[in-house]
């Protein structure tokens, strides 16, 4: 729907794991912003980033938070309104995780290993690791004995934790200098894990509206989110679901690189 006299839009998101308590976090947001912005917002959760890419495309969600790979792939059937900073900081880092007792210490032990990953469209849980041990000359293809997907951070972890996997694809934040200071692993209790090797810097996740949401709308729905981050207790929620905590307008420096990385690891078939 075009017309400004939309009164009614869903949102859509991959909701973390069961467990997390991310679904009555984002209830509680959407609530707050329908009666901020004066637009009834209702939240539509998606099994999948893939899943969630084909609402945007087939129009059944109207406004998306969107982890970096979906947004490159959904193209021009979205407009980016707003990106997401994590501890004042647009960017993250790709990082491979182990447990802290493992006896995996380089890249070069990985061979063999059980993978877990996030999702195939996750850019730092498994498109980043898997393009930059391409670049270190490792083929991803055949060096793990096998990979599995676990559909969001806290699974993936959590598997890894478990024992179901060796390793694990995730995100990490890093200081000035370079030092890993927190991760998607910081808010597991007992996760006690050790950082095998980052790979640079990712994007930050994208606030993005379908194209064809009426301006009004757009500006309502990024007004709405901007000021949940100004509220002390709103702000708290978003951290705890979207892993940040403030919202800049427009789209971060980064994505260029990300694209032309992802394309040329697609033409090299580094995920057949």
């Amino acid at each position: 729907m075009s017309s400004s006299s939309q009164s009614r839009i869903a949102f859509g998101l991959v909701v973390p794991s069961a467990g997390s308590g991310s679904g009555e976090h984002v209830d509680q947001l959407v609530s707050w912003m329908s009666e901020h912005s004066g637009v009834r917002i209702e939240r539509r959760d998606a099994a999948s980033y893939e899943a969630l890419a084909t609402d945007v495309r087939e129009g059944r969600t109207d406004i998306a938070w969107l982890p970096p790979i979906v947004y490159l792939r959904l193209g021009e059937h979205v407009t980016p309104i707003g990106s997401v900073l994590r501890g004042g900081a647009s960017a993250y880092e790709a990082a491979l995780i182990v447990r802290e007792s493992s006896n995996i210490l380089s890249i070069d032990a990985l061979r063999g290993t059980r993978a877990g990953w996030v999702d195939p469209w996750s850019a730092a849980g498994f498109v980043l690791p898997r393009v930059k041990l391409a670049l270190l000359g490792v083929d991803p293809r055949t060096l793990f004995r096998t990979e599995t997907f676990h559909g969001s951070h806290r699974s993936a972890i959590q598997a890894l934790l478990d024992g179901a996997c060796d390793v694990a694809g995730t995100h990490a934040r890093a200081d000035e200098k370079g030092d890993i200071t927190a991760g998607a692993w910081s808010d597991i209790e007992g996760a006690d894990v050790r950082v095998l090797a980052t790979f640079g810097a990712i994007p930050p996740d994208v606030l993005a509206v379908r194209t064809g949401v009426a301006d009004e709308v757009r500006e309502k729905a990024f007004a709405a989110f901007k000021d949940a981050c100004s509220d002390e207790t709103k702000r708290v929620l978003i951290r705890q679901v979207f892993g940040g905590d403030d919202l800049t307008e427009g789209l971060a420096p980064g994505y260029d690189g990300l694209q032309k990385a992802l394309d040329m690891a697609s033409s090299r078939g580094i995920f057949d």
